[in-house]
């Protein structure tokens, strides 16, 4: 399965993973207290003890609307990004994604941002020159989907723009704080309905503001599931099926688990289709129960919501 290349059917919406490179992360940030010994039996380490991490972003068309969900590390030439995110792209940036499917940025109406971490965001804006005074050459942060309205939780907002010690390195204002300037970001208040297919939804823990995105059919009658944007309250499928694994980056560990029990059960109750922001070998699956009565995600059937 071609994560890049994957569309999703959710009645006439159709769901399109896109990316923006692959990142590499220390281990011990992704899994957190798990011992080493237990994740790198599912995703080995290389010398350095990293593991790859998609950079995954979302294209929904759904109700007439052209919808992206997160986007990417981006290109600025901020030393941190630089540091942090060691991003290979041997496909391109997810500019080259929406391309390919006919799309320059001015074709999006609405960014949905699960959360402002660097490497969901980064794309939120781009540098130009002169974009605060008129003949400047010094490069400014602009909104680069021009038409867009992007969205956010308004708790992720103010502790991206008031980090403490822990997080001042996650958080990179030249992504967000140039969208509220331009009055283009909308804070939402918890759940929230952004068009008739498409709600966000709450899932704190990995952030306190963190959110979810779910896309869901809208005709009467229709047969497909939901499908379900876990963002990082989730970050790879083990980490949905597993309650203890929780990243090192989740600032409140134990609410994360309890986020996960209960969109466990929404999952698997609707048969859900889950979409990985970070999963470089399953990007999409569904919940189930194994044979051992514990939870698993398992690849989509053959003719089932993917084309």
């Amino acid at each position: 399965m071609n994560a890049n290349t994957l569309t999703l059917r959710c009645g006439r919406a159709r769901v399109h993973l896109l990316s923006d490179g692959t990142s590499y992360w220390d281990g011990g940030g992704t899994f957190g207290l798990v011992p080493r010994v237990r994740w790198m039996k599912l995703l080995p380490p290389d010398d350095l003890n990293r593991v790859p991490q998609e950079l995954r972003c979302v294209l929904i068309e759904a109700d007439g609307k052209r919808i992206l969900v997160d986007c990417g590390v981006g290109d600025k030439p901020n030393d941190l990004i630089a540091t942090q995110y060691d991003v290979r792209r041997p496909h391109g940036t997810l500019m080259d994604d929406l391309a390919r499917h006919g799309l320059r940025p001015q074709d999006i109406d609405i960014v949905i941002l699960t959360h402002l971490h660097g490497d969901h965001s980064g794309w939120a804006t781009v540098l130009s020159a002169g974009a605060a005074h008129a003949g400047s050459e010094a490069l400014h942060p602009l909104p680069t989907f021009i038409n867009a309205r992007y969205y956010v939780q308004r708790q992720e907002y103010e502790d991206a723009t008031h980090p403490n010690e822990r997080t001042r390195n996650t958080y990179f204002a030249e992504n967000f704080v140039p969208l509220m300037h331009h009055g283009v970001l909308t804070l939402l208040d918890g759940e929230a309905q952004i068009t008739p297919s498409v709600r966000v939804v709450p899932t704190p823990g990995h952030t306190a503001g963190h959110q979810s995105v779910i896309v869901e059919p809208t005709s009467n009658g229709a047969e497909s599931a939901p499908v379900f944007l876990i963002g990082d309250m989730a970050p790879f499928m083990i980490h949905f099926e597993r309650l203890p694994w929780v990243t090192a980056y989740d600032v409140l560990p134990m609410v994360t688990i309890e986020t996960k029990r209960r969109w466990q059960r929404w999952a698997l109750e609707q048969g859900a289709v889950l979409v990985s922001c970070h999963d470089t070998r399953q990007p999409v699956g569904r919940l189930v129960r194994n044979d051992k009565g514990l939870f698993s995600v398992v690849p989509l059937e053959a003719g089932g919501t993917a084309e």
